[in-house]
């Protein structure tokens, strides 16, 4: 049986860095708009739902590139990106196959050797709805306070996604967490090659 609501204490979770060159793609960037209030005119924000977008911009956002699309089948060419973020967008995702789909485009769009950077919610699928709350301080020293409102009666852990993260072809190079969420960092290799059939 489920109970209704998790609240979690304040977690104050610091902020990857990421490369300091190319374009970066944000899945799942409205709301906080944390990346795009960053990293501004090099961050290419996509988001689902209008809404989330719209909320963005009651930040300091107006230089990033606003994308409504769906994470899972992305306009960008192949290789487009030297970093992707998924900063507490992949419990938004239900399914882990839905998961897998996004972190495939994540890894289509990243150039070799770039990097995709997770941060996320530890979710144990007993409750129906799972509020995460943070505090994270941006470099200018902006502090940002909220909660994500994430869906319940689904699994997220950082073993999961490291699974999908290698059986889709990424690295993963770095790994840890706290009691309510993890971070992970994962880097595209090199690409098979395909040779023409003969």
């Amino acid at each position: 049986m489920t109970r209704d609501v998790m609240y979690t204490p304040v977690q104050r979770i610091p902020l990857p860095s990421l490369p300091d060159k190319g374009l970066i793609l944000d899945i799942g960037g409205g709301g906080e708009g944390i990346v795009s209030r960053i990293w501004r005119q090099r961050v290419c924000a996509v988001d689902i739902r209008m809404n989330k977008i719209r909320e963005a911009h009651i930040y300091p956002v107006r230089n990033t590139n606003w994308f409504l699309s769906d994470g899972a089948s992305l306009c960008f060419e192949s290789r487009a990106f030297g970093a992707v973020t998924q900063w507490f967008s992949l419990a938004y995702m239900r399914t882990w196959e839905k998961k897998r789909e996004v972190i495939r485009e994540a890894y289509r769009t990243l150039s070799t050797d770039g990097v995709l950077s997770i941060l996320a919610a530890k979710i144990g699928g007993q409750y129906e709805k799972y509020i995460l709350r943070v505090r994270f301080e941006l470099p200018d020293g902006t502090i940002s306070e909220t909660g994500y409102g994430l869906m319940g009666e689904q699994t997220q852990s950082p073993e999961e996604a490291e699974e999908v993260l290698r059986d889709v072809g990424f690295s993963v190079n770095h790994s840890e967490g706290g009691e309510y969420w993890f971070r992970i960092d994962a880097v595209k290799g090199n690409e098979p090659q395909s040779f023409p059939k003969a």
